[in-house]
């Protein structure tokens, strides 16, 4: 299994028109053949600020993931 974990800013302007953007990134990457979890979570002393957590079942779902077009996008 393969545990993911980062973090990505936004400018706390950008927070609301990107939240329906990130919204289809979880909902495909939670699709995928070997995604056992894709969250965002926003801190909640500071706005903009995300972390991403992935779990995985093995390099190739990742890889997979990586190579899928919702990615490219």
């Amino acid at each position: 299994m393969l545990l993911i974990v980062g973090t990505f800013r936004l400018p706390p302007g950008n927070v609301v028109a990107a939240k329906p953007i990130m919204a289809r990134m979880i909902e495909a990457s939670r699709a995928e053949e070997g995604c056992l979890d894709y969250t965002y979570a926003e801190d909640a002393l500071e706005c903009g600020l995300f972390r991403v957590i992935e779990l995985w079942t093995d390099q190739a779902a990742l890889d997979r993931h990586f190579a899928a077009q919702h990615m490219k996008d």
